[in-house]
């Protein structure tokens, strides 16, 4: 933006005296009249009217107000070669381009016509009318965007080489005091800088600008508006009163009694305001007496600050240094401070580092006064091979409340990497793994770096291949324990997984298949542990009897046929599967002693049930209207009938399977277990009604759905040590009511509820609301 001072002295004095005093034809030139003009023997310059200088356009001419700043590049009326350039001064005139970013096909004042834009004067162009690159470059709930209309020289850095164009309806010179007024939309631009007012006068020997009237000034990614404004044009700086501003690309705007701009885009506020709240919302914003924002890097400083929410002020800072858009450098981040009694007095400061594009780190330094330096750090990367970030943690702990218990540390620390990359479009990669030095970590310590404080870290590795018609997966997964009040979960070591469907359907029919291997191994604690008073206890691992305490591998296959009968107003889908599954076990003397009364261990096992299933549906609509908004309505019933034998499967041990909470989407699963190691009996048919109403647009408003189970036999299979009889839901002959909601009340919010009511006891089983 910066304009050099010589090149523009010696341009703009010839500029304004040969433009309007050497035409002498009168003292009043429209702009209408184009010009060619050449230099004399003597240097003044002689000047021809073009014939068709009144065939030229005007900026932006007939446009109304709010579409008129959008009509670029804009003609000139009259400019100035660069000195080393033939000294032939040739009007130059380019015709306006539509005035609404993102839909060039249309004409600018139809679409003002039709779609009223009440802030396009901030260069406000709303979401429906983006391009479809537009609109990926902003976040889903942004209803619009800040959009720079293309201009003449808007990639035009200011130089010494830079011509100066001007443009109005009418203008003067006053040839005693050499100044030259010019009226009616006025347009000045050299390079980059561009500035446009009702009327202006610029005095030469001081080369300054005043303009007056809907000023606009345009800087590259840089909008101020105000009703009156001094540019200086030796250096470009201006200054606008009453001026709102906006800036671009850091989807920034306010206002200010004045707005000083320099020539290096940095912009200074007196008495201002900044939010990135979208145009008419003022949910927050920050009010000082200086702000300073900076284009350049990104960061914006402001003094006697105030932030407010809807008008109301909830904070005030003597200083503050803040972002201005999404560009990351490193600086440190507010800091946070607490106390408790595990720490005693917290303080964290943390520190950014901005290391490249692509990769990034945290720093997070932490005093606490019972327990000394805490240091904490993150790394963050995205390469070729993947994206993941990696984080430590170290204590040299000052606090000895725990050193009688069992497996502690002094020396506490935390490690976690996380991975996932596709090597190839198919394969998959993916690691988790995160380790502590010991099992209070997580009840003494904080971490910064994304970890829950779990009973169990991941400490697992996979790759997945994603066929035409299969996915297979290969994954190792251990756990370490962050508690000492668990029993010990098993590891998978290794899992392998396949699942997909034949790719020939004969008649119709589909072939489906799951299956899986996996060694389950875990090593139990035996004996007791010592707690911080020195005082023995049994580990809860000793609590596991049994066939719990066997290891072992389990080999499974489900395959699956169907024939799926689909219309557009329904559904038949009859299914056969079957289960077979193989265990290899072992088992220690603990757990041979322990068994229960109706268990014995076997070495090798084999099961091998049948799964019956006859699915229906029917599909019922109406053209319906829901609060003023025409949409369709929707009515879907569906029956669901399922029929497995019971199979005694007291011998087998439960490496990973649980019973599944009672709900709607459970009537239509065909294993009321979650795993293999359970298939449960059953004999029942569920009933289900389901509502949508869709929009027409296609959108899915809200869904209400209503079933129950009725059943035809008692459910034998359970877990191990609980006998159905004792049980009342599965003696019973129907389920609970089943009812769920969803209503959407746009794409990134949502509300949900579910509800099971007992009919029996009339009772809510179970609800809950989200």
């Amino acid at each position: 933006m910066a304009v050099n001072p010589p090149a523009f002295r010696r341009k703009f004095p010839l500029l304004v005296t040969g433009s309007l005093l050497a035409l002498g034809a009168s003292p009043l030139l429209h702009a209408a009249e184009q010009f060619n003009c050449l230099p004399d023997s003597s240097g003044s310059w002689n000047c021809s009217a073009q014939d068709n200088a009144a065939s030229l356009p005007r900026p932006a001419q007939g446009l109304p107000q709010d579409a008129r700043t959008a009509a670029a590049p804009l003609p000139a009326a009259a400019s100035m070669p660069a000195p080393r350039v033939e000294p032939a001064t040739t009007v130059q005139s380019v015709s306006p381009p539509p005035a609404v970013v993102g839909q060039p096909a249309i004409e600018p004042a139809a679409v003002v016509a039709s779609q009223p834009n009440p802030y396009s004067h901030l260069d406000w162009v709303p979401r429906e009318q983006l391009s479809r690159e537009q609109q990926a470059g902003i976040s889903p709930y942004c209803s619009g965007a800040y959009i720079e209309p293309p201009r003449a020289g808007a990639e035009q850095p200011v130089s010494k080489d830079s011509p100066t164009y001007l443009s109005a309806r009418a203008s003067r010179y006053d040839q005693q005091n050499q100044i030259a007024v010019l009226a009616g939309d006025v347009v000045m631009r050299q390079g980059q800088l561009q500035a446009e007012a009702d009327e202006a006068s610029v005095r030469q020997l001081e080369n300054q600008g005043a303009l007056k009237g809907n000023v606009r000034l345009r800087d590259q990614g840089v909008l101020v508006l105000g009703q009156r404004a001094e540019l200086q044009m030796d250096t470009g700086e201006a200054k606008i009163e009453e001026a709102q501003y906006v800036i671009h690309q850091a989807h920034t705007r306010g206002s200010a009694d004045y707005v000083k701009l320099q020539s290096n885009s940095v912009v200074h506020l007196k008495d201002g305001s900044y939010t990135r709240c979208e145009p008419g919302d003022n949910a927050w914003q920050l009010r000082g007496n200086n702000i300073r924002l900076d284009p350049r890097t990104g960061f914006g400083t402001a003094t006697n600050v105030t932030l407010r929410v809807k008008d109301v002020p909830v904070f005030y800072t003597p200083y503050i240094y803040f972002p201005i858009d999404d560009r990351r450098q490193s600086g440190f981040l507010p800091p946070s401070f607490s106390s408790s009694g595990d720490t005693g007095t917290k303080i964290q400061t943390p520190y950014y580092l901005n290391l490249a594009p692509n990769y990034d780190a945290t720093l997070y330094p932490t005093w606490m006064s019972k327990r000394g330096m805490q240091m904490e750090s993150e790394l963050r990367y995205l390469n070729g091979l993947g994206e993941g970030q990696i984080g430590g943690s170290w204590l040299d702990d000052q606090e000895d409340e725990r050193k009688l218990q069992s497996e502690y540390s002094r020396q506490r620390w935390l490690a976690n990497w996380q991975h996932r990359s596709s090597l190839e479009n198919r394969l998959l990669a993916e690691v988790d793994y995160s380790d502590i030095s010991d099992p209070y970590y997580f009840q003494d310590l904080d971490t910064d770096l994304g970890i829950d404080a779990p009973s169990y870290l991941n400490q697992r590795a996979g790759l997945s291949w994603r066929g035409d018609s299969f996915t297979a997966a290969l994954s190792a997964h251990a756990y370490q324990m962050a508690t000492i009040s668990e029993i010990t979960p098993y590891d998978r070591l290794p899992q392998f997984t396949l699942e997909g469907r034949l790719p020939w359907q004969p008649a119709g029919l589909q072939f489906d298949y799951q299956g899986e291997f996996v060694r389950f191994d875990r090593s139990l604690r035996n004996g007791n542990y010592i707690d911080e008073n020195g005082n023995p206890t049994p580990w809860y691992d000793t609590l596991i009897l049994g066939l719990a305490r066997a290891n072992g591998d389990r080999s499974s296959l489900s395959p699956a046929i169907s024939l799926p009968m689909t219309s557009s107003w329904g559904y038949l889908t009859p299914k056969v599967r079957h289960s077979t599954t193989h265990y290899s076990l072992d088992i220690d003397q603990q757990g041979l002693t322990s068994l229960l009364p109706d268990q014995q261990f076997n070495s090798s096992l084999n099961r091998s049930i049948p799964l019956y299933s006859l699915d229906s549906g029917l599909y019922f609509e109406r053209a319906s209207s829901w609060f003023g908004s025409n949409g369709r309505q929707t009515l879907e019933p569906r029956a669901f009938y399922l029929y497995v034998p019971e199979k005694d499967q007291s011998d087998i041990p439960l490496f990973d399977t649980s019973e599944s909470p009672f709900s709607y989407a459970s009537l239509w699963r065909d294993n009321r277990f979650s795993g293999v190691d359970r298939i449960g009996d059953e004999n029942r048919l569920s009933l289900g009604l389901t509502s949508r109403w869709i929009e027409a647009s296609g959108f899915e408003r809200q869904t209400l759905s209503v079933g129950q189970a009725l059943y035809f036999a008692d459910r034998k299979v359970q877990l191990p040590g609980i006998n159905y009889q004792a049980r009342s839901d599965a003696t019973s002959s129907q389920s609970p009511y089943a009812v769920e909601y969803l209503y959407r009340f746009d794409h990134d919010w949502r509300l949900s509820a579910d509800l099971n009511w007992d009919a029996d006891s009339s009772t809510t089983r179970s609800g809950s609301a989200m």
